[in-house]
């Protein structure tokens, strides 16, 4: 009897082993876990409007606020009159009181949506070799994109400066201040955008950890030049992922 029993087992065994590399031959779940030639239209899609990089969520409307510490009392406070030779404290303020602008946030400095924004023109246009232009090495600063012409006419006619209502919020409770904003009409896409620019090394180091749980997009501006039926103001924030901002298993910034 226990001669007949031998060939089933080995049978069992040779159908987990079978099983096993079937496991390991599944495709990855996502497609910034493929390299870039393996990627679908599909894949390209979904970097460029649900991904780590493209967060299609977006969250409270958020004005920024500076308020200061009173050297004597140490009170924070919004007082203009406490504003000198005091310490500032960035802080956020939240309101629920108007919708959420219908805009689109790319993390542009990330070489996988770059890529996957290429590819998209390439199916688009039938054009040849346009990832082959998309720079390998990492840009110089962290740059972030609004899409869309109205953002684009806000942001250029804003009566606030943007230095005070354009940044990121850190996870260690910080903020990274913006440096530049580029306003790109013409160029390697069909689609209008701002690039909102942020220093990527501060004294020498990333000034964000790639392995932070998030980081925040503040974004507000009014335009100074009001126009009738279209929209005159942007307010609100995107928040981002760094630990899930990887491709291949490699921080993707």
């Amino acid at each position: 009897m226990a001669k007949r029993q031998i060939p089933f087992l080995l049978l069992i065994a040779v159908t987990v082993v079978a099983l096993a590399g079937i496991t390991v031959a599944v495709p990855a779940n996502v497609p910034w876990d493929k390299a870039p030639e393996q990627w679908t239209l599909a894949d390209v899609f979904r970097i460029l409007q649900n991904s780590p990089w493209s967060p299609s969520k977006f969250s409270l409307e958020a004005n920024y606020t500076q308020r200061h510490t009173d050297a004597q009392s140490k009170v924070v406070s919004d007082s203009p009159v406490s504003a000198q030779n005091t310490g500032v404290v960035p802080g956020v303020t939240f309101t629920r009181s108007h919708p959420l602008p219908q805009v689109t946030v790319l993390w542009w400095s990330a070489k996988t949506i770059r890529l996957a924004e290429a590819k998209r023109l390439e199916a688009r246009s039938s054009a040849k070799n346009v990832t082959a232009h998309v720079d390998a090495d990492p840009m110089t600063d962290y740059v972030l994109t609004v899409e869309g012409d109205e953002p684009l006419r806000i942001l250029r006619d804003a009566k606030e400066d943007l230095h005070d209502t354009v940044f990121l919020e850190l996870e260690n409770g910080g903020t990274l201040d913006l440096t530049t904003v580029k306003f790109v009409e013409d160029g390697d896409s069909d689609v209008v955008r701002s690039e909102i620019h942020f220093a990527r090394m501060l004294n020498g180091e990333p000034a964000i950890d790639p392995e932070s749980e998030r980081v925040i997009f503040h974004c507000r501006a009014n335009a100074k030049k009001k126009m009738q039926n279209r929209e005159n103001s942007l307010s609100f924030r995107v928040e981002f992922s760094p630990r899930m901002m990887k491709a291949r298993g490699q921080p993707d910034l």
